[in-house]
C-alpha cells in the first residue's frame, strides 16, 4: 500500500501535468451561409493556372462595410464586375462594365478593391501585369449609405492611367487597405520580378485625390548563396496589417534576379503610416529597406528549399505578427526522395506549411504544421488570438488536382499555436486560392470565403459562390 506521502507526491505531479500539458481543443465551426454571386464567372487557360478569381495576392478582394459586402470578379464575358448584398442573407447586385473588356489569361491581373470609411468611396485597380494603370473610383458616400443609392455603373467615374495626378504609372499587384482612422491606401509594385521596388500612395477623403508617392522597399544589392550571386531582387508581400496600436506590420520574402528562387522571411514596420520603417530591433531604417539593410531578415530560409511567395500574414490582438507559408524542408526533401535544390518548388509531397510569429521580445517561434500544404494559405486570428488557416487542398497524391477542397486549419493562442489541426472540410472541387473578408471577420466575427467551382474544360464559366462560417474555440 502506497503512503500518505508517495499518494501526496502523486496528485501534486497530477496537479502539475493538469496546468501545463494543454488538452487538445475542439473547434466548432458553423457554416451560417452559402451564396451565389454569378453563375458564370470567368476562368483562363495559361502558364500560371486557370484561377483569376480568388488569387493569393488579392489585397482586398471582398469588403464588407456599413452591413453590405462588396466582392470584386472577371465574369463569363470578360468584365469587370462589382457585386454588393446587403449582410447577412441580401441577394447580390452586379454591376458589369461595358467599357472594358479582360483579355489576357495571365492569372496575375487581377482586381483588388478597396473602400475609404472617410468619405464612402469605391475604388478599382484592375488588368496589370507590368501594365499601365487600369484605376477607377465610385462617387463619394455610394458606401456610406448603400440603401440610399442605385446600384449601377453610373456611380462610378472613368478608367484612369494614373492615381497620383500628373504621374501615369505602369504595375503590378495592386493593394488597397484601410487605415486605423479610416482612410486608404495603396500600394504596387513598380518594375518587374527579380527586379521591382514597391510603392505606396495615400488617399485624401477630403479632396478626393492621391498623394505622396513613395518606395517602400528597394530592388538594390548584392547577394550570394550556394545557387549564386544577385544583384537585384523584388518583394513578395504576406500583407500589410495595421495592429491594435497602429502600427502598420509587413513581412515579405525576396526573389532574387538569377535562378528565380525565393528565399528568407523579413520583417518591417511603421508608426506613421508607412512614412518611415523601421526594423525588428524598431531602428528608424535611412533608406527603403533592401538586401543589405540590417536587422529586417528575420527568418533564414535558403533558396533550396522552394520557399512560395505571398501567403498570409495577420496581427493579434497583442500586436503578434504571424505569418504562414509553405516550403520544404531538408527532411520532406529526403523523405520525397530528392534533395535541396533539386526542383525549383520541391515535389508537392515534401510541401509543409510553417507558421512563424513574433513575440514581444521582437523573437521569432516557428512551427512546423502537420498536414502537407495546398495552396497559398491565409491566416485569420479570432479576439482570443485563436489562429485559422484556410487553404485549398490541390495536391494529392504528389500530382495537382485543380479541384480541390475548402480546408479550415485551427490552432489555440494557449498552445502557443502548436496544436494545428483541421477543423472543417468544404468539398470542391474549387479552382482557385482561399480569400476571405478580413473587415467582416474583425466587425462580425464571421468569415466569408470566395470559392469557384472547378471547369470540366478549358475556358468554361463556372460558379462563383460566398461561403460564410462562424468559429469558435470550445476548451
Amino acid at each position: 500500500m502506497k503512503s500518505f506521502q508517495d499518494v501526496r507526491v502523486l496528485l501534486s505531479l497530477f496537479v502539475v501535468l493538469a496546468v501545463v500539458v494543454p488538452c487538445c481543443a475542439d473547434f466548432e465551426v458553423v457554416k451560417v451561409g452559402d451564396s451565389l454571386v454569378d453563375e458564370e464567372a470567368l476562368t483562363i487557360k495559361g502558364n500560371f493556372g486557370q484561377a483569376i478569381n480568388g488569387v493569393s495576392f488579392q489585397q482586398e478582394v471582398m469588403v464588407t462595410h456599413q452591413d453590405y459586402q462588396y466582392a470584386a470578379y472577371y465574369d463569363g464575358e470578360r468584365r469587370v464586375c462589382i457585386a454588393r448584398r446587403q449582410l447577412p442573407k441580401g441577394d447580390w447586385q452586379v454591376i458589369q462594365f461595358q467599357d472594358y473588356r479582360f483579355e489576357s489569361n495571365d492569372s496575375h491581373n487581377t482586381i483588388s478593391m478597396g473602400i475609404c470609411p472617410n468619405d464612402g468611396t469605391i475604388h478599382l485597380a484592375f488588368d496589370h501585369h507590368g501594365h499601365p494603370l487600369h484605376y477607377r473610383a465610385s462617387c463619394k458616400g455610394v458606401a456610406s449609405n448603400p440603401e440610399n443609392v442605385t446600384w449601377e455603373a453610373s456611380l462610378f467615374g472613368p478608367i484612369k492611367s494614373e492615381i497620383e495626378r500628373g504621374r501615369p504609372i505602369r504595375l503590378t499587384y495592386p493593394r488597397f487597405w484601410q487605415t486605423p482612422d479610416g482612410g486608404l491606401q495603396f500600394c504596387y509594385r513598380q518594375g518587374g520580378s527579380g527586379n521591382g521596388d514597391r510603392m505606396l500612395v495615400d488617399y485624401d477623403d477630403h479632396s478626393g485625390t492621391w498623394s505622396g508617392t513613395r518606395q517602400i522597399d528597394s530592388r538594390a544589392g548584392n547577394f550570394q548563396d550556394g545557387m549564386g550571386p544577385s544583384s537585384s531582387r523584388c518583394s513578395y508581400p504576406n500583407g500589410y496589417s495595421y495592429g491594435p496600436n497602429g502600427n502598420l506590420h509587413t513581412t515579405w520574402v525576396w526573389r532574387e534576379s538569377s535562378q528565380g528562387a525565393n528565399h528568407d522571411l523579413i520583417y518591417c514596420f511603421s508608426q506613421d503610416r508607412g512614412k518611415t520603417w523601421r526594423n525588428n530591433r524598431g531602428e528608424v531604417l535611412q533608406q527603403p529597406p533592401g538586401a543589405n539593410t540590417p536587422g529586417i531578415k528575420v527568418v533564414d530560409i535558403s533558396r533550396a528549399n522552394g520557399l512560395m511567395n505571398t501567403h498570409g500574414q495577420a496581427v493579434d490582438s497583442q500586436g503578434r505578427v504571424h505569418a504562414v507559408m509553405w516550403h520544404c524542408t531538408e527532411r520532406t526533401l529526403k523523405e520525397a526522395g530528392t534533395k535541396p535544390g533539386a526542383h525549383r518548388w520541391g515535389p508537392p509531397e515534401s510541401r509543409r506549411y510553417h507558421h512563424y510569429w513574433r513575440g514581444a521580445d521582437a523573437g521569432w517561434h516557428h512551427f512546423e504544421l502537420p498536414m502537407v500544404a495546398g495552396n497559398r494559405p491565409k491566416i485569420f486570428i479570432d479576439e482570443e488570438d485563436n489562429a485559422y488557416l484556410i487553404y485549398c487542398d490541390s495536391w494529392r497524391g504528389g500530382i495537382f488536382h485543380p479541384r480541390g477542397s475548402l480546408i479550415i486549419a485551427a490552432a489555440t493562442a494557449g498552445s502557443k499555436w502548436t496544436d494545428w489541426k483541421v477543423v472543417h472540410t468544404e468539398p470542391g472541387p474549387f479552382l482557385n486560392e482561399m480569400v476571405g473578408d478580413v473587415y467582416r471577420w474583425k466587425s462580425q466575427k464571421v468569415l466569408s470565403i470566395m470559392v469557384q467551382q472547378t471547369p470540366s474544360k478549358p475556358h468554361e464559366s463556372t460558379p462563383l459562390r460566398i461561403v460564410d462560417f462562424t468559429l469558435k474555440n470550445d476548451p
